[in-house]
């Protein structure tokens, strides 16, 4: 299907320059010797086609005196420099960029020292169409994958699960029972920072400290005395880690992002634990639920609150931050049904999730959370309004494309990035790292 589309789009292109220029046949010869610009007389834009579209809409722009010098034309659209294709003096065919906008377009013709400057009587009406594509890792001819690092056309993972940015936007990637991935800020390369062993065998969060300088990862084990937090700093390039804190059967744990107060879980009787700085030691703020309480805790960005995720209950809990008392308020049921799976678009108590897992806040504090068996990306209002955001509920698969379309298979993991609009979701049995592109 992709090298259909391809094609297709291949084909139209060529369409939209015979169309160019057998409209203009009868002035073929000085085409063909090239028209010159005439800065004595005035640029028009007469009209343009089509009259809305997304990013690399193919547009003609019908007008006078643009001449065929592709290098002293410039095209704007809402004031975003548009890609010149080709000009006949006559008509422009430009590509629509990525995040134009709605709003005129605007065509610059000339030398830098005098240029001729038109806009369009009428607005570009820009449509973005959300869509899912594939950033990393691939399986081979006998769908299989391994922990490969390097370039990352040939990186591959195994168990991707939970992610993370510093403040570079590198990233940051545990692999379920395997170790923490590095995919570098330019998204060209992928490293192995460290292996689990030594007490470090189940990692299974990650959250940064406000200043950047402490990454803790959480761990999930059954002693007691094992390691429930290790913690990695920039002096190894994490690749070594201390341990922090010690309990048994982490899910895990995150830090509010303004004072650093970090907190974690423990499945074994639902605890929630505040690691106390000056005693240095966990303290027991309270418990959500009844013994084998499988959840992880997310910070909004604001620090004003935090989701706790029940995965095996299958609902989302609330608790407010006390900045008086630099607490976790005991939590109240948000949306989901408590120990109920099933799949539902609802509002609060009315949805239904399958293992929801790591989720994310975009900038108005929605919550993108992965629907792990449902196979889907949920969207979640703060007024706790429960929709489907990505992928096909409960068709496990892989398929890049429109939002709806997609496929996922076991997503994990998901962390956003709000300067680009862009998410980066660990999809786990189809052992890649998927991009939901937004704007």
């Amino acid at each position: 299907m992709k090298a259909v589309l391809s094609q297709l789009k291949y084909l139209w292109g060529i369409l939209f320059m015979l169309f160019i220029v057998f409209s203009c046949k009868k002035d073929e010869k000085s085409i063909n010797q090239g028209v010159p610009f005439d800065p004595s007389k005035p640029v028009t834009i007469d009209r343009f086609t089509p009259d809305s579209g997304g990013v690399t809409t193919q547009m003609l722009i019908y007008g006078s005196n643009f001449g065929t010098d592709t290098s002293l034309i410039k095209v704007y659209i809402n004031d975003k420099r548009a890609p010149l294709i080709g000009s006949t003096g006559s008509i422009l065919y430009v590509l629509v960029p990525s995040k134009a906008g709605t709003g005129d377009v605007k065509v610059v013709i000339g030398n830098s020292s005098d240029p001729k400057e038109i806009k369009s009587s009428t607005a570009f009406n820009y449509i973005f169409r959300p869509s899912v594509s594939t950033l990393a890792g691939f399986k081979n001819e006998r769908n299989e994958s391994s922990i490969v690092d390097g370039d990352i056309k040939i990186a591959q993972f195994e168990e991707p699960y939970w992610l993370c940015f510093d403040q570079h936007k590198n990233i940051y990637l545990l692999e379920e029972y395997r170790g923490l991935r590095f995919i570098d800020s330019a998204l060209t390369n992928v490293k192995t920072l460290f292996r689990t062993g030594n007490g470090l065998g189940r990692p299974r969060t990650l959250a940064f400290n406000p200043t950047w300088d402490t990454l803790y990862v959480t761990n999930d084990q059954g002693d007691d005395r094992g390691i429930s937090t290790a913690v990695l700093t920039p002096a190894s390039g994490f690749t070594r880690w201390n341990a922090l804190t010690y309990s048994r059967q982490c899910n895990g744990g995150d830090v509010q992002p303004q004072t650093g107060d970090y907190f974690i879980n423990s499945y074994a009787n639902g605890q929630v634990y505040q690691w106390d700085r000056t005693a240095k030691t966990l303290r027991e703020l309270y418990r959500v639920g009844d013994n084998q309480w499988e959840f992880n805790i997310q910070f909004a960005p604001s620090g004003d609150f935090a989701y706790l995720v029940a995965v095996n209950r299958h609902y989302i809990l609330r608790a407010d931050y006390n900045r008086q008392t630099r607490t976790l308020e005991s939590p109240v049921h948000f949306v989901g049904q408590r120990g109920s799976s099933g799949y539902f678009d609802g509002v609060g108590t009315n949805a239904k999730f399958n293992e929801p897992h790591q989720g994310a806040f975009d900038e108005f504090e929605n919550f993108y959370v992965c629907d792990r068996v449902n196979h889907v990306i949920r969207k979640i209002t703060p007024d706790g309004v429960v929709s489907t955001f990505a992928g096909r509920p409960n068709q496990p698969g892989y398929t890049d494309g429109a939002l709806r379309d997609a496929q996922f298979d076991r997503p994990v993991g998901i962390i956003y990035d709000k300067e680009i609009g862009t998410f980066y979701i660990a999809d786990q049995v189809n052992r890649r790292i998927r991009v939901i592109t937004t704007e």
